[in-house]
């Protein structure tokens, strides 16, 4: 009895650092319960001791395994359509500034590494580079400690954290961190944003966007949605109309959603129509760069929405 005490003690004590590990290795928040829910018995027959190190080392090395998996089946999986990470509220949560890498601190804040553009981003590499990314750039673990949670050889965890650094730049060179002010600045830019597309006032409504705006709806096959990329602010703008008037009338409210302003749609809704989605955009140059529609019903679970 004891000895589960001591192990359920040293979950309670690491179960929000799990979580969060899950969420930005997976993207997902049904995958980040799953890693939760999983390592606690992977690392249970390893708390020898009520050693808070130990249970950190070995909470985490089951965490990464099973992250690790996640990751390699979803990829065998074909998903219907675009994928976005599933968003999560965030309240008053912003990144301090600068990245602090060149004092040995992560390069990627807790802020940053839980935004929809990181998140996207990450997507570009495999799965165990992903994890030895954010085990070492997000969360601070030495690459030797990343890499042995893994159980990779140093080297090889050198080698992994390399690779994804270079398919990471060109997310370094474009992406500035949710910075209070960064927020402030994307709050002015979605509302006037929305406030055209309610009232469907397209010459307005493509003003508010840049001329290679792009546009991801991810409908998991669910709702009626692109299936590709939406390229250029004309057919953005077209499409957003058209979105919202099908869906019958939008009302918005706005929640911090992964360290940003977005917006929470609902609507009455129509058989095959999303009647709840997340609308979260990111901003260059004060313009609407990318628009991120999530509509699918399993990637909400972690939104409150308002009742109409």
């Amino acid at each position: 009895m004891l000895y589960y005490d001591v192990a359920a003690d040293a979950l309670s004590r690491y179960r929000r650092f799990m979580w969060e590990f899950g969420y930005r290795a997976t993207g997902t928040i049904a995958d980040a319960d799953t890693v939760l829910r999983e390592c606690f018995p992977r690392a249970a027959d390893r708390l020898l001791a009520n050693h808070e190190s130990d249970a950190h080392r070995f909470l985490t090395s089951g965490a990464a395994k099973i992250a690790l998996e996640t990751l390699r089946q979803r990829k065998r999986r074909q998903y219907v359509g675009c994928w976005l990470p599933a968003p999560i509220e965030t309240g008053n949560a912003a990144s301090p500034g600068p990245r602090l890498d060149a004092t040995g601190s992560p390069r990627y804040d807790g802020a940053e590494s839980g935004s929809m553009a990181f998140l996207l981003a990450l997507e570009t590499l495999d799965a165990r580079e992903r994890i030895v990314l954010i085990l070492c750039d997000a969360l601070g673990f030495p690459v030797h400690d990343a890499a042995a949670a893994l159980e990779l050889t140093s080297a090889t965890g050198k080698t992994a954290l390399q690779s994804a650094r270079r398919k990471m730049q060109q997310y370094d060179a474009a992406q500035v961190p949710p910075t209070t002010d960064i927020q402030a600045g994307v709050a002015v830019v979605l509302h006037e944003f929305l406030s055209h597309l309610q009232e469907y006032n397209l010459p307005a409504l493509e003003k508010t966007l840049a001329s290679d705006a792009r546009a991801l709806f991810d409908s998991g096959g669910e709702f009626v949605a692109p299936a590709g990329t939406v390229f250029g602010c004309e057919t953005v703008a077209r499409l957003l109309a058209r979105f919202t008037e099908r869906s019958g009338p939008v009302n918005f409210s706005f929640r911090m959603i992964n360290g940003l302003p977005a917006a929470l749609g609902h609507a009455k809704g129509r058989p095959r129509w999303a009647s709840r989605f997340v609308l979260a955009i990111e901003v260059s140059d004060g313009l609407v760069a990318r628009v991120h529609a999530v509509l699918a019903t399993p990637k909400l679970t972690a939104i409150r929405f308002d009742p109409l």
